[in-house]
């Protein structure tokens, strides 16, 4: 078992804010697609729900995340981290390998500590005011479930 709060602390602090960044967005798009398959009354549209899964999807396997002024990058050691934590995410949860979701879990968490509540928050704001493929109310909603994570004691290190 990795020390992912390690990992993810040893990071520059630029880096943890271009991952909070990532982090918020992908899991935005985890709860619109969520919220979607099972017919949600606050579902957002197919259109919207596919428009906020192109750029996420996009975002995660090429590692980068245009925004208006820029596009964030990330450095070649934290590209291999968040590789990683893709393959552990697919063979979790695509391929039903609960050895890779538990750990997909504790990496997640121990991400979210790292990152903290209020980088996480400025992480919203700053896609908020730089993309339009994900609504801001799904941009709150990536945020409320990250700091879930902040909470869950059984997936600490």
């Amino acid at each position: 078992m990795k020390d992912w709060y390690s990992i993810f602390n040893n990071l520059s602090e630029e880096e943890k804010n271009k991952v909070a960044i990532l982090r918020v967005m992908e899991c935005a798009n985890g709860v619109m697609q969520h919220a979607y398959r099972d017919n949600k009354i606050f579902a957002y549209s197919i259109y919207e729900t596919r428009k906020a899964m192109r750029f996420s999807m996009s975002c995660m396997k090429n590692l980068e995340i245009p925004l208006v002024d820029e596009i964030i990058s990330f450095e070649p050691e934290t590209e291999i981290i968040l590789r990683e934590a893709r393959e552990l995410y697919i063979s979790g949860f695509k391929k039903g390998n609960d050895d890779d979701l538990a750990e997909f879990y504790r990496m997640s968490s121990a991400t979210v500590r790292v990152l903290g509540e209020e980088r996480i928050v400025k992480a919203k704001d700053i896609l908020a005011k730089n993309i339009t493929d994900i609504p801001l109310q799904a941009l709150d909603w990536g945020v409320d479930y990250l700091k879930q994570l902040l909470h869950y004691e059984y997936l600490r290190n």
